[in-house]
């Protein structure tokens, strides 16, 4: 951006945020120049921190009528580089708006802003519903609500409800020229429950990564929080039986969570001659639980010795009364026996599940100092295939195996996600990680999965592969709720102007 017109708008930016919430300092814009992932580092030319919906407006405004590029931000701990601002330009930082704005308890819905984060929702629930609950991902808990239903991120009850996107009751936008509108049942009615019976034109905005708007409100359902808790592990050896149990499982009503994970970096950990016998323990009763990807000693470079595939399988169970969880335990025994018979395997005492740790307490991938990953949403009936061409795939590059499938929707749709733990500071390990995770994008896109949270490489293929009329479609939608092309440009629709 040229100086003098950057100093224009800085002045601009702190008459409508005011000046101590506008910054153009060098620390402050290498923070928001990069994540936890492989993509490549660019800055931003001005950080805007905005306290109101007007403010946004204005913001918005601003950047239409002289063309500068924006990038919605709340926390920036997506994996995907999905805040990294491509094109420079204003970085719109929104944790300032923090507010609930409606909780409706008899309805069970609560509307919130965008830096409302799932901290702040589990403290407000722990205290004024505590009988009410959220899908709850495993993730840092200054992740923001709002951005993970949007970027179609899910809970621990994916199985049930599948991805939080799909609980979302309506929308408050401001378009990239600055009007402001609302989708959903609160366009006509004074309650947020629901999406529907209405035209949905909340597809205009979920999953297009801020490139057509920034919602400014969401609203959200929320659960039941059930009286008991219970979770079974299995350690199970090969692809087809793991995947074939977890498939049976999840088609029934049975289990909040249904998934099963890459046993390696578990394993590595109980190996580890550095940990106690209580560490290694731990480990070893921790079945598929991700505890070894907490443990700061272990590294993205891995030789993976020979031996068979072996998977932690998680299965969790909940349930209002004590007959109502023997039954759902009992089937759940039954199938197991029924599906491994004949397999090797390991089954771990059913224990209670705890809720203390939704949201997690760190952040994945910190303990390398970095993470990336490819998720993909798509039929179970393919994992054994996605798998078949993953696994081998850490093994070429010499990374360690972290894969995880789960169910949604009871296996109506679930997702494979090979994630890799690395430290950026070793060059070699930093340029395997990248070939690598293309390659991951290859293989999901050819056995029928579609990444979520896609870097725009990642976006680059799908719209290459993908349908012409869809793509054509989602040019001109970008197109006419965007024209000038400055919402975080080069992600879905991206038209290149």
């Amino acid at each position: 951006m040229e100086v003098t017109v950057k100093n224009r708008i800085v002045e601009e930016l702190k008459q409508i945020a005011g000046a101590d919430h506008v910054s153009t300092a060098q620390a402050d814009l290498y923070f928001y120049s990069q994540d936890m992932t492989e993509n490549e580092p660019s800055w931003p030319d001005i950080v805007v921190m905005p306290d109101s919906v007007e403010e946004i407006q204005e913001v918005l405004r601003l950047a239409n009528r002289e063309r500068i590029a924006v990038t919605p931000y709340t926390a920036g701990g997506n994996v995907g580089g999905l805040t990294i601002p491509l094109k420079g330009g204003i970085m719109l930082d929104m944790r300032r708006m923090n507010r609930v704005v409606e909780f409706n308890e008899e309805d069970r819905y609560i509307v919130v802003e965008p830096g409302f984060n799932f901290g702040d929702l589990r403290r407000f629930l722990d205290k004024q519903a505590p009988h009410l609950w959220y899908g709850f991902p495993s993730c840092p808990p200054s992740s923001s609500v709002m951005s993970n239903a949007l970027l179609d991120g899910f809970g621990y009850n994916r199985n049930q409800l599948g991805t939080n996107h799909e609980g979302a009751t309506g929308l408050e936008v401001v378009l990239p020229t600055g009007e402001l509108v609302k989708i959903g049942s609160c366009s006509v009615s004074p309650f947020w429950f629901s999406r529907a019976p209405l035209p949905d034109l909340a597809g205009l905005f979920f999953s297009w990564q801020g490139a057509t708007g920034v919602v400014t409100k969401i609203g959200v359902q929320l659960w039941p929080r059930h009286a008991l808790r219970l979770q079974q592990s299995l350690v199970t050896t090969g692809i087809y039986p793991t995947a074939k149990l977890v498939r049976r499982l999840g088609r029934t009503r049975t289990c909040e969570i249904c998934g099963f994970t890459s046993y390696d970096i578990i394993q590595s950990k109980i190996n580890d001659s550095s940990l106690d016998q209580t560490e290694a323990r731990m480990s070893a009763e921790a079945g598929p639980q991700v505890i070894g990807l907490m443990d700061g000693r272990l590294r993205g470079t891995y030789d993976r010795p020979p031996g068979a595939d072996k998977f932690g399988v998680n299965l969790r169970l909940e349930a209002d009364t004590e007959d109502e969880m023997k039954a759902k335990v009992a089937f759940m025994k039954q199938v197991i026996k029924e599906e491994l018979e004949g397999t090797d395997y390991i089954e771990h005492p059913v224990c209670p599940a705890d809720l203390s740790d939704y949201p997690m307490r760190a952040g994945l991938g910190i303990y390398v100092g970095a993470q990336t990953w490819i998720g993909s949403l798509g039929p179970t009936s393919q994992w054994e295939k996605a798998l078949e061409i993953i696994l081998p795939t850490f093994d070429k590059y010499r990374l360690m195996r972290i894969v995880a499938c789960t169910c949604f929707k009871n296996a109506h749709y679930g997702y494979v996600r090979p994630i890799i733990g690395y430290n950026k500071g070793d060059p070699d390990e930093f340029e395997r990680v990248k070939k690598c995770v293309r390659e991951f994008l290859i293989a999901v896109l050819d056995t029928g999965f579609v990444p979520y949270k896609a870097p725009y490489w990642a976006v680059e293929e799908m719209m290459r592969r993908g349908d012409p009329g869809w793509v054509n479609l989602l040019r001109r939608v970008k197109k006419m709720l965007d024209p000038n092309n400055i919402m975080n440009p080069q992600r879905y629709g991206d038209t290149g102007d």
